[in-house]
């Protein structure tokens, strides 16, 4: 990547799909964090694999605490807040919890997610 020329590099980087240019930095995931969004609705459960195996938006959620990518978490917290504090049930590990958000703060501190549960502590 050093030694090609900064025109073919241009080039190459107007190919790059949006989705995945969201992942290349924080500028870009500002700009195209809806792109990224459409594109997991639409491949999330795995049926553009032609895989058997169904993931969940919960999935997703908890592979960004467990891995403390508190940055995307943030997005994502943001435009599901109002869902997650409504009174819904949810069951983990045979406890109960009121709210997705209680799961989620619960699901940090087991994770060890410190800069996940403070996103959340901020916007409550």
């Amino acid at each position: 990547m050093d030694t090609l020329p900064e025109e073919l590099l241009s080039i190459i980087y107007d190919y790059i799909p949006l989705h995945v240019k969201c992942l290349l930095s924080c500028e870009n995931y500002n700009k195209y964090n809806n792109e990224h969004f459409e594109n997991l609705n639409n491949t999330i459960y795995g049926n553009h694999l032609k895989l058997n195996r169904r993931f969940s938006f919960d999935t997703y959620v908890r592979r960004l605490i467990k891995n403390d990518m508190y940055y995307v978490f943030g997005f994502v917290l943001k435009n599901n807040m109002k869902q997650w504090r409504k009174i819904k049930k949810t069951r983990y590990k045979n406890f109960n919890y009121k709210s997705k958000l209680l799961f989620y703060s619960f699901y940090c501190i087991e994770c060890k997610s410190n800069k996940c549960l403070q996103k959340i502590k901020d916007y409550i």
